[in-house]
C-alpha cells in the first residue's frame, strides 16, 4: 500500500511546524510493507485543495494521513469530522480571514471519515500515547484541507483518509511558554500505528 503523508508549512509566528517535522521523521523512519510519500501544504484557504489534489494525482496512494498543528492540546487528535464552512478569526498565510464562508455549495454539512477511528484509538493507547477522538477539526485550513479529502473519498471507493492533529513537539519554539507539548516520539508512534493497523486490515479484506 501506498500512504501519503502531508504536514503544513509554519504559521502564525512559528518558524516550524510539528506536522511537518513528525511527517519527515517517519517518512526517515519507515514502516514494513507498504510504501511512504511526503507533500508538505500550504496554510491556504484558496491554495490547499488544490495542492492535495496535485499530490493524489502525482503519487497515487491508497491511503491519505493529513497532520496539523494545535496549541490546544496536549494529546494526539484523531478527527471524526469535517464541515463545509470556513471561519477564522486570524488570517491565513496568505492574509485571508473566511467569514462563515461555504466550502462547495450545495455538497454535505458534513463528510465523515471511513477510518476505524476507535480500533486506531485503541492502539495507539496501547503503545502509550495519549490521543484522544475528536468531533471538531475547526474551521480553520486544516478542516477546509479534510472536507476537500473527504469529498475525494466519496469519489473513490478505494481512497481513505484521516486527519491527525498533534500538539507541538517538546522544545519546539513558542511564543507562548504555556502551549501544551508531546515529544516527538510518542507522535512518530502513534502515525506509525495507524499505518500499521491501516496496512494490516487492508491485508486482510
Amino acid at each position: 500500500m501506498k500512504f501519503l503523508i502531508t504536514g503544513f508549512e509554519p504559521f502564525g509566528g512559528h518558524t516550524e511546524n510539528s506536522s511537518w517535522v513528525a511527517a519527515k521523521e517517519v517518512a526517515t523512519r519507515g514502516v514494513s510493507g507498504v510504501a511512504i510519500v511526503l507533500e508538505q501544504l500550504s496554510v491556504s484557504f484558496a491554495r490547499v485543495a488544490g495542492e492535495l489534489r496535485e499530490a493524489i494525482a502525482k503519487h497515487s496512494p491508497d491511503v491519505i494521513i493529513m497532520l496539523g498543528q494545535t496549541t490546544s492540546t496536549e494529546m494526539i487528535r484523531l478527527e471524526r469530522v469535517a464541515l463545509n464552512m470556513m471561519d477564522a478569526s486570524t488570517p491565513d498565510n496568505d492574509g485571508y480571514i473566511p467569514d462563515e464562508e461555504t466550502i462547495a455549495e450545495g455538497a454535505a454539512a458534513a463528510l465523515f471519515t471511513l477510518m476505524p477511528i476507535k480500533a486506531l484509538r485503541a492502539a495507539i493507547a496501547k503503545r502509550g500515547v495519549a490521543v484522544k477522538i475528536s468531533n471538531s477539526c475547526g474551521l480553520y485550513v486544516c478542516n477546509r484541507l479534510y472536507y476537500e479529502a473527504l469529498t475525494l473519498c466519496c469519489d473513490s471507493e478505494a481512497l481513505r483518509a484521516l486527519f491527525v492533529h498533534l500538539p507541538l513537539y517538546d522544545g519546539q519554539k513558542s511564543d507562548n511558554p504555556n502551549n501544551p507539548t508531546m515529544s516527538l516520539e510518542a507522535m512518530v508512534e502513534a502515525i506509525r500505528v495507524i499505518i500499521e493497523e491501516t496496512n494490516d486490515k487492508c491485508r486482510e479484506v
